[in-house]
């Protein structure tokens, strides 16, 4: 195998493995997406108080979930690493007590969203937005449990490098979303209409129907079914395996909430701008939330593929794997920089037929291609720390580039004249290039040690 995968900078078998996983993954997270598009549009149709109240909930329960869940991925290359170093048998315990984490982190999450519920008594004066936020969120938290036990299980999926079942159930998610936010947002015969609150209830269910989904996927598989048995056991949890996990785990999660927190605040300063300024931000942040998800994707491809090799060992397998996926995904990025650049006023267009939005939104897409480039760096970099199991800089990196440089810089640029004159919302542009820029390249340096040491301590 090894002598196969020697040479050249793309290698096929590498290639066709890392596509393979990343293609389901691309258009699960491109479909899980269009579930918050459908909350969106259906609370719209609604009312403005409505659709006002799910992004206001949104940004809280959102943040707070989506965190936790980030916790839990770290499961996939964990599993993916027992399995290149084959030692499957402990997957199962793995498993089971990546429920036992699940479950805690949901009691977790079920409090800070339930106490941030009262916040928005305090953000605005209308009483009517405030309380159907606030309710969005209650509902929200039907579905914490749902959602964080997927994760365990997409894990183990994923660490068997099957990412299509995943994609299968978020397709059945957005289908199944589709009818529950019209029932319970407009209501039907007994259902009262719960305006856009309703969307949380939708959520939570989607999300067990989910879980349901993918728990009877497992325990119909032949290869799944005993691993299946194994995670829904009732036994006393394994605290040094629970507590790996969330060391593993825990730095991602916090790092995906200060780069969460850290757009969500910035988005916040531009907010006095005005109607047009920040709905042109909204749309640049859009597309670039898409072409996102291309790299976000490679990145958990190639943390499943570097623990694989990791865990039994194959240098040479390792190195290829990681010359193939650079040249891919910058080949992609720069596919996606070229056509942002030649057609961003009609991708403007697709959103808004306001001159005056297609015109700043065009711009900050000049911005936005040239922000593809450390991100999709600092997203490939994190997936293979994380699959070498060394995730503590990431945290410190998101930490030290987003807080310390990203927030101050962006105020300055934006609402300032003490650098530049005050660029409005280019400023915020460019304060996300410089903290990318920064993680980018702490990250590279630390995976350039970290693959070093990792093979150094095998042999």
């Amino acid at each position: 195998m090894q002598n196969a995968l020697k040479g050249g900078w793309v290698n096929r078998v590498e290639l066709r493995r890392l596509l393979s996983l990343m293609l389901p993954l691309y258009i699960g997270n491109i479909l899980h997406m269009g579930m918050g598009v459908t909350d969106t549009v259906v609370a719209g149709w609604k009312g403005e108080v409505d659709l006002a109240a799910v992004a206001m909930g949104f940004s809280i329960a959102g943040t707070i979930v989506i965190a936790g869940g980030v916790v839990l991925t770290i499961l996939s290359a964990m599993i993916s690493r027992l399995r290149g170093a084959g030692a499957d048998s402990k997957s199962g315990l793995y498993l089971n007590n990546g429920k036992v984490l699940a479950l805690l982190l949901a009691v977790v999450e079920i409090l800070l969203m339930y106490a941030a519920s009262y916040v928005f008594f305090y953000v605005t004066d209308n009483v009517e937005l405030a309380e159907s936020a606030q309710r969005y969120v209650w509902f929200m938290l039907i579905g914490v449990p749902a959602n964080l036990l997927i994760r365990v299980v997409v894990a183990n999926f994923e660490g068997y490098g099957q990412t299509r079942p995943a994609m299968f159930v978020s397709l059945c998610g957005v289908l199944i979303n589709i009818p529950l936010n019209m029932l319970f947002v407009f209501g039907w015969g007994v259902i009262p209409s719960l305006g856009g609150a309703g969307c949380g209830l939708a959520t939570s269910i989607v999300n067990w129907c989910m879980l349901a989904c993918l728990l009877a996927m497992m325990l119909g598989s032949r290869q799944h079914r005993a691993r299946a048995k194994q995670m829904l056991a009732f036994r006393c949890p394994c605290w040094g395996v629970v507590r790996q996990i969330l060391r593993l785990g825990l730095p991602v999660g916090v790092a995906s909430l200060c780069e969460m927190s850290f757009f969500n605040l910035v988005t916040l300063m531009i907010a006095p701008l005005g109607e047009v300024v920040v709905s042109a931000q909204q749309v640049a942040i859009n597309v670039s939330g898409i072409i996102f998800m291309l790299p976000l994707s490679l990145g958990i491809a190639a943390s499943i593929r570097a623990a694989y090799h990791v865990g039994g060992g194959r240098k040479a397998d390792f190195h290829a794997m990681v010359r193939t996926l650079l040249v891919v995904s910058y080949a992609l990025v720069l596919c996606f920089i070229v056509l942002t650049m030649l057609f961003r006023r009609d991708i403007v267009g697709l959103y808004t037929d306001s001159e005056e939005i297609i015109s700043l939104a065009s711009v900050l897409l000049i911005y936005c291609a040239v922000y593809q480039i450390p991100d999709a760096t600092q997203v490939l970099m994190s997936g293979l720390l994380r699959g070498c199991h060394d995730t503590a800089v990431i945290t410190w990196s998101n930490i030290t580039s987003y807080w310390v440089v990203g927030l101050p810089l962006a105020y300055l640029l934006i609402r300032t004249d003490a650098i530049v004159p005050a660029m409005g919302a280019a400023g915020a542009w460019v304060s996300f290039i410089i903290s990318l820029f920064i993680t980018a390249v702490i990250l590279t340096w630390r995976f350039m040690r970290t693959r070093r040491r990792v093979f150094e301590q095998l042999h």
